[in-house]
């Protein structure tokens, strides 16, 4: 054997059945390094098993080179289902690498794996989303559970069907998930420790089949069995492993982790916390023989295992190992000839009521034949948010909203509308010790008699709010500081009072309400003083109807609404009746769906809409610019000169460009750019003097009678650019569109100041300071012309000079030479 030849490789010490099934390499990597010092052809590597569990791998390389390594990377062994697929017992097999050459072998290297049974888990430590292969909801005893199930479901809700996320009701998944629990405990299996295994890593697990035929399970068995039928029910089930522990998990909204494995408890105990409802862990080994604890009392016992971050190892998001392609374990049945395994046909055969897994692996082949989205499209995708994480559509009730007591919603509009100011007062405390409910003021209960109260209030400018004195305090705080952060930064406004709310659903099955404000009036928070508290007042904006609202309505149920966009209006304000009794008769058949006549105050935006619907009705428009035309086109659609940015500075008469301030030559390369219209990115780190480059551009182009729009991000950009104009006599002549600015009073006022501004008559005296700067630059440059030019001997003065200070002590200078270069 070559000794000259060295390999490194790495592979798995342990293999399964599902590692096989889930096409998880054995061999991760292999690097032959040939150490002599002549290249070796004809090399074959040869991988073979004993016994054979893994079929003989081998490839033929032309050529190792010398004093080189060759990495062969991750080795496509297969693995033999049969061989264990059949396998009872763990046993040691050995895995023999070889690298011949013709029939001499240069090398050999083996190692020793550990084979597990069909039935037997690796453990957490390799692989531990490989955990998923063995929750099977395919199972012919699962789906006997849930049928199960189903009964008890429908004896408790009066409908048996398990319609998994659909109702988007986490009480109505939390229901199912208690059923299947039900089902199970009235099987009577009895908690018994793991059975033999004889290794310290992983355990041998009890199939469905194992566990109903001997009726005994431990808490991994059992949270598998109770995982399974989860899933075939069409819930996300988890697995939660703590120390020497293992229990069951289900998401009650329709999520998966980012990961398969999660190592942080906070990600599930966050989801766990009152309020958030998000997941339901349950204890699997309440529901055995001897126990009554209840599906509330087991998911207790679950919770109190996550005490001790310590004790938590990880979990096991089997939705997302599913996405990741790890397929459950398939049915193994036992003959005279030994074990079988049956195909999945078969087990899906069998198993016809049962909801198969998402195949996520096939691609329908209509995708492929999909037209690419154009770019606007894709912007329009993203700017348009249609999901529930947008408040104009899925609003709750949270610390950025302040629920209003009112049943005049036209009469505060009206009273806004006129300039009228209120101030925001907590629900009276006799209201709460007399047991009143505060929706006996709102909507369709104004005819109530304690409706008169809100009426004296309304009419002394005090609106009550359905909280306490503490709370409203600090939301309304939360939400004045909010509005100012984002008028300040953004320049957009988001404090709105919304006035009716849509009551809606996302499917005929959906249980659970969603709500959506309808006309929204923008307002300021104002602090009057300690005594008058907090007060409200309508900004000098236009209401607006939730367009986003009406787009969705339009999109995903076909619901059109004309006539809301502008809103309606009567003698004093926006006519609500008119809006909501327009809303109510589109939706006139839409079952359980409502408008509600209520009141909140909170924390909307409108901007991304805005941009959605310019991108949609003004495309044509917007790809006049070549910029924008490019941008959607994804190619640049014009030629820029070369060269042109980088033509000489002093070729230009100063007259060409007006800068009011200083600029050194690169800001002045890029005025000289973008007065001739060219399109460039400038950079430049903080305090090189971007934003004096950019009062200049702004000014120049204002001297050949342009308009400029200048955008920023960040309000604190504009800001900058907006004082040095004003510095120079040019703020009278900038409209500003965003902050405390952007009301209609304030542009009116902006745009007399322009019209009112003192018009200067040209200078002659800027074209003549202009010439004597053209003459004294021309001069300077004829100096450096000079020094530069080519003498007929081949050099310049420039040149000589730099020989000169180059040949050091051993120069020699010819006076003559010198003379003539001069001269």
């Amino acid at each position: 054997m070559d000794k000259a030849m060295r390999c490194e490789w790495s592979y798995s010490e342990t293999v399964n059945y599902g590692m096989q099934q889930n096409q998880v390499p054995l061999v991760k990597g292999i690097v032959i390094t040939n150490e002599k010092e002549d290249e070796i052809r004809g090399v074959t590597v040869r991988i073979a098993s004993e016994p054979e569990f893994v079929y003989e791998w081998s490839k033929v390389y032309d050529v190792l080179p010398a004093g080189q390594s060759f990495d062969l990377g991750a080795i496509p062994l297969q693995m033999s289902s049969t061989f264990l697929g059949q396998l009872s017992e763990r046993i040691t097999g050995t895995l023999t690498l070889r690298v011949m050459q013709g029939e001499t072998e240069l090398l050999q290297e083996r190692g020793s794996i550990a084979v597990l049974a069909f039935d037997e888990w690796s453990g957490l430590s390799i692989l531990p989303e490989m955990t998923a292969a063995f929750v099977t909801p395919n199972h012919p005893h699962v789906s006997q559970v849930v049928r199960e199930a189903a009964d008890i479901l429908g004896k408790w809700s009066g409908n048996p069907s398990f319609t998994a996320y659909q109702s988007k009701d986490p009480n109505r998944v939390r229901m199912q998930a208690a059923a299947i629990y039900a089902a199970l405990q009235q099987r009577g299996i009895t908690y018994c420790v793991a059975p033999p295994s004889f290794e310290l890593v992983g355990q041998r697990v009890r199939l469905p089949e194992a566990i109903f035929a001997h009726r005994m399970g431990n808490c991994l068995d059992l949270s598998l069995l109770y995982a399974a039928c989860l899933e075939a029910i069409g819930l996300y089930p988890l697995l939660v492993f703590t120390q020497g522990h293992a229990f069951a998990g289900v998401w009650l909204e329709e999520e998966t982790f980012s990961e398969s494995v999660q190592d942080d408890i906070s990600v599930l105990t966050k989801r766990l916390a009152a309020g958030i409802n998000e997941i339901c862990v349950i204890e699997s080994t309440a529901f055995t023989e001897g126990k009554s604890i209840s599906f509330d009392q087991a998911a207790a016992l679950a919770e109190a295992h996550l005490q001790d971050p310590d004790q938590f190892d990880c979990l096991v998001d089997i939705r997302r190992a599913r996405a990741a392609a790890i397929r459950p374990l398939p049915l193994r049945t036992t003959t005279t000839d030994g074990w079988v395994i049956e195909p999945p046909e078969s087990v899906r055969a069998e198993n016809a009521s049962v909801p198969e897994l998402l195949d996520v692996l096939q691609k329908p082949l209509e995708v492929d034949s999909l037209p690419q989205a154009t770019r606007q499209k894709q912007w329009e995708r993203r700017l348009l948010d249609l999901t529930l994480r947008n408040s104009l559509l899925n609003f709750r009730l949270s610390k950025s909203s302040i629920p209003l007591i009112t049943a005049q919603l036209g009469d505060l509009e009206d009273a806004l509308a006129e300039g009228e100011e209120f101030q925001m007062l907590a629900k009276p405390s006799d209201w709460q010790d007399n047991g009143r409910n505060a929706s006996l003021y709102q909507g369709i209960y104004s005819d109530h008699p304690l409706a008169q109260l809100l009426r004296e209030e309304f009419q002394r400018k005090r609106l009550r709010v359905d909280l306490q004195a503490v709370e409203l305090e600090r939301r309304i705080v939360h939400l004045y500081r909010s509005a100012k952060s984002a008028l300040e930064e953004n320049g957009a406004n988001t404090l709105y009072l919304a006035l009716g709310l849509l009551k809606w659903y996302e499917s005929p099955a959906s249980e659970k309400p969603r709500y959506a404000p309808l006309v929204l009036i923008p307002v300021d928070i104002l602090r009057k003083s300690s005594r008058l508290g907090y007060v409200i007042r309508a900004r000098d904006d236009e209401p607006q109807m939730n367009i986003t609202l009406i787009e969705m309505l339009k999109q995903d149920f076909g619901i059109g609404i004309d006539g809301l966009d502008p809103l309606p209006r009567e003698e004093k304000g926006v006519a609500l009746k008119q809006v909501f009794n327009a809303i109510r008769h589109a939706l006139i058949h839409v079952s359980r769906w409502d408008v509600e006549e209520t009141a909140y105050l909170g924390l909307f935006s409108f901007g991304q809409f805005v941009m959605w619907n310019d991108i949609r009705t003004r495309a044509d428009q917007l790809a006049e610019n070549k910029v924008v035309a490019s941008l959607m086109e994804g190619r640049l659609k014009w030629q820029e000169p070369a060269g042109e940015i980088e033509r000489k500075l002093d070729e230009d008469h100063p007259s060409s460009l007006a800068m009011p301030i200083s600029a050194d030559s690169s800001q002045l390369s890029a005025i000289r750019a973008a007065a001739g219209g060219q399109s460039f990115v400038l950079h430049g780190p903080p305090g090189t003097g971007k934003s004096q480059t950019i009062t200049n551009m702004i000014a120049n182009a204002m001297a050949e009678g342009k308009r400029v729009l200048f955008v920023a991000e960040k309000m604190a950009a504009l800001s900058v650019v907006q004082r040095r104009l004003e510095q120079i006599g040019l703020g009278s002549f900038c409209l500003e569109l965003h902050s405390n600015k952007s009301t209609k009073k304030s542009v009116l006022d902006q745009l007399a100041a322009a019209i009112e501004a003192r018009r200067v008559p040209p200078s002659e005296t800027w074209n003549g300071q202009a010439e004597r700067l053209f003459q004294l630059r021309s001069g300077l440059n004829s100096y450096v012309e000079a020094l530069h030019r080519k003498q007929p001997f081949g050099l310049s003065l420039y040149d000589a000079i730099t020989g000169f200070e180059k040949a050091g002590e051993g120069r020699i200078w010819s006076y003559s030479m010198m003379r003539a270069l001069i001269h």
